[in-house]
């Protein structure tokens, strides 16, 4: 009784002091009451409400269900890089191997490979599922169809990545998001992907000129070469490496019998050593500079061809090769170059001036 006095003496008071006023204050106090009420309403609502429940564990599975009718969507999913580290136009490889536990057949799932840097882009090649699974590809997305229960397979993912500018990030870091329907029925899930680590990509140029590029004659003798006649080239050869520092850097060529290495080394950074009983010549550099640096070394060849040579461009390196060891990937990376010979295919003015007369 008392409560309902208050509320008449409160009415009687708010009428005289806005409403008879202006009536635009009780439009307002009654919009404010309709919107309490609403809300008082929903709250309610949402909390006797029983929601579909996703359970996520960390071992891949996830468990959907919905009140007490013991319908469950399970998918297990082990996923793993089939490397950890890649190098510059290689391209990149996942197994998912998925196993629906569930008791509802999974209508599909929807598999996203994102990466979490605008530096790159990312676009799926192929992908094979041993089970026979049927397969949708699209962009950067896989689509599995037609799941039974119970069943399993290994998923193979082979995409291609790209740098989308010069000073990239030297990490690919892979998020995988997998979408799962059946019927009305679905989660969807992100989680990260290894990193995979960005191999320095270090490439070794080996040319032997007799007249530089800017047309500076840099040898001595007769060209085409003459038999018993010195002639003297210049081999020049220039490392250039991005991305990643390395360490313990050797090129290496040998020498064949009528070749010999003059008094004339010109090197802009490491040491040469050179062995004459088993005539190679070697070049080292302790560490090479993630990028930059001048890593040039120039070597004065002396060639006498024999009789044996008539009429052949002589041979002038062979066994070429060179190999660093890349501290960030702690990779070894290592290749050969072709042998070299009197024909001179990086001289413009020499070109195929090589072959040996009498």
């Amino acid at each position: 009784m008392k409560l309902h006095h208050h509320f008449i003496t409160w009415w009687h008071k708010r009428r005289e002091r806005f409403y008879r006023r202006n009536r635009w204050h009780l439009v307002l106090d009654l919009s404010l009451a309709v919107i309490i009420f609403v809300l008082l309403g929903l709250s309610l609502r949402l909390a006797f409400y029983n929601p579909k429940v996703v359970d996520i564990f960390s071992n891949g599975i996830y468990n959907l269900s919905n009140g007490n009718n013991n319908r469950s969507l399970v998918l297990q999913a082990d996923i793993s890089s089939l490397q950890s580290v890649v190098k510059k136009g290689e391209d990149l490889s996942w197994k998912i191997h998925y196993k629906n536990k569930g008791n509802l057949k999974i209508d599909y799932v929807r598999i996203n490979l994102n990466l979490t840097s605008a530096a790159f882009s990312l676009n799926i090649l192929s992908a094979e599922d041993g089970s026979g699974a049927p397969l949708l590809i699209q962009g950067d997305q896989v689509e599995l169809r037609d799941i039974d229960v119970n069943k399993e397979g290994d998923l193979i993912i082979k995409a291609s990545w790209q740098s989308e500018k010069s000073d990239y990030p030297r990490t690919l870091n892979t998020n995988l998001q997998v979408k799962a329907y059946s019927g009305n029925f679905s989660f969807i899930k992100e989680y990260p992907l290894p990193v995979i680590k960005i191999i320095s990509d270090l490439s070794v140029k080996a040319a032997i000129y007799f007249h530089s590029p800017q047309g500076d004659q840099l040898g001595i003798g007769p060209v085409p070469p003459i038999v018993g006649i010195p002639t003297t080239y210049w081999l020049i050869v220039k490392a250039v490496n991005n991305g990643n520092e390395l360490k313990d850097f050797v090129f290496s060529a040998k020498l064949p019998d009528n070749v010999e290495l003059n008094n004339e080394q010109s090197l802009l950074a490491g040491k040469f050593t050179y062995n004459k009983e088993s005539r190679r010549l070697l070049w080292q550099i302790d560490s090479l500079a993630p990028a930059g640096g001048d890593y040039i070394a120039n070597f004065a060849l002396v060639l006498t061809p024999s009789i044996t040579q008539v009429g052949h461009n002589a041979s002038l390196l062979s066994s070429v090769q060179f190999h660093a060891q890349d501290i960030f990937t702690d990779t070894e990376l290592t290749d050969t170059l072709n042998n070299m010979d009197s024909s001179l295919p990086d001289d413009r003015l020499n070109r195929g001036q090589g072959v040996v007369i009498q």
